[in-house]
């Protein structure tokens, strides 16, 4: 049995995504989930998903979740007119890379985030990139809240008592550290990977990594921002 692995918000941060996956020695033998936003922000958000489609073709133990970011590029597309989604992508997104030559997101790109899951449900885990809304009467159906959700109370009966890990939610390393070690049953694995520059919200000195974790071992993996 290989390892189970999970990897958060990568935000278009293709290099330092290489070098993560290099510093956890990923082989067939594990199972390695990806929580979505793999797109936007970052300097190469095609270089991340052709590191995704490449995964995910030749290893039938990767599984990439959405995230709000892949979910908003396909409404986008879907609703806006061609210039409008031209402005959205290039000075929004800052993902002009995924356009082909027309200004439409290039197939294999709509192909793939077309195909993402939501969540995953494994044994002792659930795995999604915002979180659940346990008011709802099926949280496991509602992709708002599955992709958006920012703050969310733990529901033992509705979560069948496993632990839910999640990204969205920049969360400063040492946080994310002390989660792992009460075992929280909600575990926020974002250390925004993307903010490495002084920001009006966040504190960038306590984010800036892109994170691994092993959810059997309870090893946290990270890796600096190395793209900017």
């Amino acid at each position: 049995m290989g390892r189970r692995l999970v990897i958060s918000d990568i935000h278009g941060c293709s290099k330092t995504l290489k070098a993560l996956l290099q510093k956890i020695n990923f082989t067939e033998d594990d199972t390695l989930y990806f929580l979505g936003d793999y797109i936007d922000r970052g300097p190469d958000s095609s270089g991340v998903l052709d590191i995704l489609i490449h995964l995910k073709k030749n290893y039938p133990s990767v599984f990439p979740l959405s995230g709000n970011h892949e979910y908003q590029m396909l409404e986008a597309q879907k609703d806006y007119n061609d210039a409008s989604f031209y402005y959205f992508v290039k000075n929004l997104a800052k993902s002009k890379d995924l356009l082909n030559k027309k200004g439409k997101l290039r197939k294999k790109y709509l192909k793939f985030m077309k195909s993402l899951p939501y969540f995953a449900e494994l044994d002792d885990y659930f795995l999604v990139h915002a979180g659940f809304d346990f008011r709802k009467k099926d949280p496991f159906n509602d992709a708002v809240g599955m992709l958006n959700i920012r703050t969310f109370k733990y529901d033992k009966k509705k979560a069948k008592g496993k632990t839910i890990i999640t990204g969205h939610c920049p969360t400063e390393f040492h946080k994310i550290k002390k989660q792992i070690r009460k075992n929280k049953k909600i575990i926020r694995l974002d250390n925004g990977c993307i903010y490495t520059k002084p920001h009006k919200i966040y504190d960038y000195t306590k984010l800036g990594k892109l994170c691994c974790f092993n959810l059997d071992t309870k090893e946290l993996i990270c890796k600096k921002n190395i793209d900017h």
